[in-house]
């Protein structure tokens, strides 16, 4: 059962390509309230007439759990493991969605869509799936996060944070992304292992940091990206203690499409602000930690290889 799930997560990180079979499900979250109805995309396309659809139920805490599959003509068979399976049907009107009439907070969780890729042995290709959000507040509802970052503050350790906090949102998948501009004006990622991400949850507050040395950080301009469903905020923080360099809650020409919701402010306040000594301790331990253990692999390597050699040369 964990090989399965551990197979879905994979496969889920890019779309089904084979052969020129694609399933697209392109909706990461669908946001419902009890009792509306619920489609579940899933486009596909050169499915061969002997090939089949399946769908799977991804619930928290359990394995995958095939719903049903359907042929290329539309026709679908229950799978009769899953007590849930009689809850949903096909979308007659866009073949292979799923359709949940009555939708109940049970029904929440993560839904895939399959297939099985003879091209390459026997393989089942699954597509990026779909969180269902199930909520009683009557009505299909979603909420922006608010954004808010803070200026670097300085620790003895030699080390700067800069920190981006997102608030008040619905559902709270949100996704950080942090950059830096390059001396040529470009910008460019920022390693994870600099960054450590916190997650709250009641309320649900979610916060990224990230950690630099404040005698390489100089003046450097960095950026961090919040993606969250229906759009995505971003925040620019500079090493300015200046006030008057620093325009609050200015908004700047967006990087982005307005269709992204997408805004580049330059900010100011400080990490003091927020208990951001945990915070550091709790990210420098994590970064230490990563360091001890690729530290403790290179290591291992070593000695294999040393013991290795001892036993060719003899």
């Amino acid at each position: 059962m964990m090989f399965a799930y551990i197979y879905i997560v994979i496969l889920s990180e890019i779309p089904a390509t084979v052969l020129g079979v694609t399933l697209e499900q392109g909706q990461p979250t669908l946001v419902k309230a009890v009792g509306k109805t619920s489609y579940l995309p899933c486009k596909v396309t050169d499915l061969q007439s002997w090939n089949y659809i399946h769908w799977y139920q991804k619930r928290e805490g359990e394995a995958p759990s095939r719903l049903l599959y359907i042929n290329a003509g539309g026709s679908f068979i229950y799978d009769t493991n899953n007590p849930q399976a009689n809850d949903f049907t096909v979308d007659r009107t866009q073949l292979f969605n799923l359709k949940l009439s009555n939708t109940k907070p049970i029904h929440a969780a993560v839904y895939y869509c399959a297939y099985w890729d003879t091209g390459n042995g026997l393989i089942k290709r699954f597509g990026t799936g779909t969180r269902l959000i199930v909520t009683d507040q009557g009505k299909d509802t979603t909420k922006s996060p608010t954004l808010t970052a803070y200026l670097p503050t300085t620790k003895e350790s030699g080390k700067q944070t800069r920190i981006c906090q997102a608030t008040d949102m619905f559902p709270d998948l949100v996704k950080f992304n942090w950059k830096k501009k390059s001396n040529t004006g470009d910008w460019t990622d920022v390693s994870e292992d600099n960054v450590v991400e916190q997650r709250n949850v009641d309320p649900v507050i979610v916060t990224s940091i990230l950690i630099v040395d404040q005698y390489t950080a100089g003046e450097d301009l960095y950026q961090c990206t919040l993606t969250y469903e229906g759009g995505m905020k971003q925040k620019t923080l500079q090493n300015d203690k200046d006030p008057a360099n620093n325009n609050e809650g200015a908004t700047v020409k967006p990087t982005c499409s307005p269709d992204n919701k997408t805004s580049t402010i330059q900010i100011s306040g400080s990490s003091d602000q927020i208990p951001s000594l945990y915070l550091f301790v709790y990210a420098y331990g994590v970064m230490l930690m990563k360091n001890g253990v690729y530290f403790c692999a290179v290591l291992i390597v070593l000695l294999k290889r040393k013991v290795g050699n001892k036993k060719e040369s003899a």
